[in-house]
């Protein structure tokens, strides 16, 4: 069984060389991996904004897929577009992470 890793820079690969198919398949797969990578990072009042952010992570990947190094791990270059756009959301939303002084 190939691990997501390997599995997602396959099809990465594939769709760099012109595989339409493999692109559609790995666009497919990065949605569902994003969807989980943001609903976990997301407070509850913030789930609803989880698919926002996998279509902007998608457009990004798209349009930065030429800069995608391939002799790098796929993952790591698509978690750094997603932590980029999550950061852009909390900053455009202002949302801040708080702690109570009674737990500090």
């Amino acid at each position: 069984m190939h691990s997501v890793e390997t599995q997602l820079k396959e099809l990465m690969l594939a769709s760099l060389a012109g595989d339409a198919r493999s692109y559609a398949i790995l666009l497919n797969d990065v949605a569902k991996h994003l969807r989980s990578y943001f609903l976990r990072r997301l407070s509850e009042a913030h789930k609803g904004d989880a698919d926002d952010l996998v279509q902007e992570t998608l457009m990004a990947l798209h349009t930065k897929r030429a800069t995608y190094e391939t002799d790098r791990p796929f993952t790591a270059w698509l978690h750094a577009i997603a932590r980029y756009k999550l950061i852009d959301h909390f900053r455009r939303n202002r949302i801040r992470a708080t702690i109570p002084l009674d737990n500090a």
